[in-house]
């Protein structure tokens, strides 16, 4: 479709609410002049969406073009030293890009997990723990291949890793040359980057507090307590990631191969720690100054570019994980007049618009006009597919299943792409939207609040149309449009895609193929019976994991 093919920069902000950034929010107290900059440059999807409401599965979504809740993690987040969870077998979009031809790299918050070399025991008395009290789970979350939530969860991440030994399997295995960061959040152990496959220091510290707030912002400046590197400096994490990103762009951008640059970035997650350049800036508290210190960030991307003269040949994707963290302190902002969800319900983890509708804008000056905008509906998993059409790349069946291209709205076509769109929340409950339709099969709004909470039930049907906010339940009303959604949602769920091609499958979070947020289905117990005939990814082959070819 082109003819050159142009360099990619994707930035995922973390926790950034949709009424945060003032291109987007004209009530905004916080003024995101860079971010605006962008915007003016190229187009803001003002109906935009991650797969989730909550980091890693929003991550899963964007890189696999797959929805979340197919992996084998059916709610919340994976922990600092969990396994990897992205399929070894599974395509990514670097994939994608590296076998055509691009040099690809992903600096900052990984949160998909890493397989580790692992000890027997947790290396308890480096830290000065009790033996009792820390002793290393047979059958935990996260580990050989269970992501069931129902399981226990080590109280300190990250003991039983051997610090001095290669990762096994990272983002180095998942397409990307390079990749600098930490395994998962600014305030999740272990404390210590990773460079391609290797730990770059060896943790030999406790840091942080015990049982951190991270529902409520009793606690913004506070961390997950956890094995560090004593050179480690959390507020120093985002600086570093942005040097990072600036000197591979100063390298790259001087290159004739063209790149892909992933920047999953630790802004604006908790704590909320600004650097004194930015403390008080805002007016708004810490929360407002850590938006106007990634606001700065994308400015300093955006004239990297330009000094580089690659900006015309740059696709430059700015968007969010999920909506705004509770840690944001809603109250508080509310009174000086900033909503960071805007206009609309809920915030991370929620099944409401606030919990995934996000403020994403493309530049790309070779297809996209300046100051333009749409309002039609679009995925983050839809990015995977529109880039391979760019590239007039095939994509296979196992590939992308949920993944729609919306090049034409690139192209000034403002038309509808997809007829409806899937979303989940943190405690694994869906949400499907058809038009301007909108189902929810959580109460509580699935979120935070409602992590035990397991009616898994039709709840809530929503017409957006006049009702942007979702205050009027309306599904009594409309059993018929219930009816609709919801067996469009189980013929998506069965068909392991939500796009034409051949059905693939999902995958179980457990040995029972057990999935509680499904038993709305008339057919739940059969669909449960395929998980238990199919055998794992090692079985398949021969006790081994099936890798990718990656030459």
């Amino acid at each position: 479709m082109v003819k050159r093919k142009p360099n990619i920069v994707l930035m995922f902000a973390d926790d950034l609410g949709y009424g945060d950034v003032s291109s987007f929010n004209p009530n905004s107290k916080i003024h995101t002049k860079n971010i605006d900059a962008l915007a003016a440059a190229g187009m803001r999807f003002k109906d935009s969406h991650a797969t989730s409401a909550l980091c890693t599965p929003s991550r899963y979504g964007l890189l696999t073009g797959r929805y979340n809740w197919r992996s084998r993690l059916k709610s919340f987040v994976v922990r600092g030293d969990s396994e990897t969870l992205i399929e070894k077998n599974r395509k990514t979009l670097a994939h994608m890009l590296k076998e055509n031809g691009y040099r690809t790299a992903a600096v900052g918050k990984w949160h998909l997990g890493m397989d580790w070399e692992l000890k027997k025991e947790n290396d308890l008395d480096r830290f000065s723990l009790d033996q009792e009290e820390f002793q290393k789970l047979d059958d935990q979350f996260g580990r050989n291949g269970n992501f069931d939530q129902s399981l226990q969860t080590a109280k300190i991440e990250g003991l039983d890793i051997d610090y001095t030994k290669p990762i096994k399997y990272g983002p180095n295995d998942f397409g990307f040359d390079y990749f600098f960061g930490t395994s998962a959040s600014l305030d999740q152990p272990p404390y210590v980057y990773i460079e391609n496959n290797r730990f770059m220091a060896e943790p030999t510290i406790l840091y942080g507090l015990p049982n951190v707030a991270r529902h409520n912002d009793s606690q913004q400046e506070a961390w997950q307590m956890g094995p560090a590197d004593p050179k480690f400096n959390v507020e120093q994490v985002p600086v570093d990631m942005q040097n990072k990103v600036l000197g591979l762009l100063d390298d790259m951008g001087d290159r004739e191969q063209p790149f892909f640059l992933y920047y999953p970035t630790h802004l604006v997650h908790g704590p909320l720690i600004p650097t004194e350049e930015f403390r008080g800036k805002s007016g708004l508290g810490l929360y407002g100054d850590f938006v106007l210190q990634l606001d700065a960030y994308v400015g300093q991307i955006t004239a990297k570019l330009k000094e580089k003269g690659i900006f015309e040949d740059t696709i430059f994707i700015f968007t969010s994980d999920n909506g705004a963290s509770a840690v944001a302190g809603f109250d508080d902002l509310l009174e000086q007049g900033h909503n960071p969800s805007h206009i609309f319900r809920g915030k991370k983890a929620d099944v409401w618009e606030g919990g995934h509708r996000e403020p994403t804008i493309i530049s790309y000056p070779r297809i996209i006009d300046p100051g333009t905008s749409t309002s039609q509906m679009v995925s983050h998993s839809d990015w995977y597919r529109t880039i391979a059409d760019i590239l007039d790349v095939t994509v296979p069946d196992d590939a992308a299943e949920d993944s729609v291209s919306a090049i034409r709205l690139w192209q000034g076509i403002d038309k509808p792409l997809r007829e409806d769109i899937v979303h989940s929340t943190g405690n694994g409950g869906f949400s499907i939207r058809r038009g301007f339709w909108k189902l929810n099969l959580v109460s509580n709004g699935g979120g935070f609040a409602a992590l035990n909470d397991k009616n898994f039930q039709p709840q809530e049907l929503f017409d957006l149309r006049d009702d942007i906010s979702e205050t009027t339940n309306v599904i009594e009303k409309h059993p018929d449009i219930v009816k609709e959604l919801t067996e469009i949602l189980a013929e998506q769920v069965k068909n392991g895609r939500s796009t034409e091609g051949k059905p693939q499958k999902n995958e179980p979070n457990n040995p029972t193929g057990e999935w509680p947020q499904l038993e709305w289905m008339e057919d739940y117990e059969t669909y449960i019976q395929t998980f238990k005939k199919t055998p794992s990814p090692k079985e398949e082959h021969g006790g081994k994991d099936k890798k990718i070819d990656k030459k």
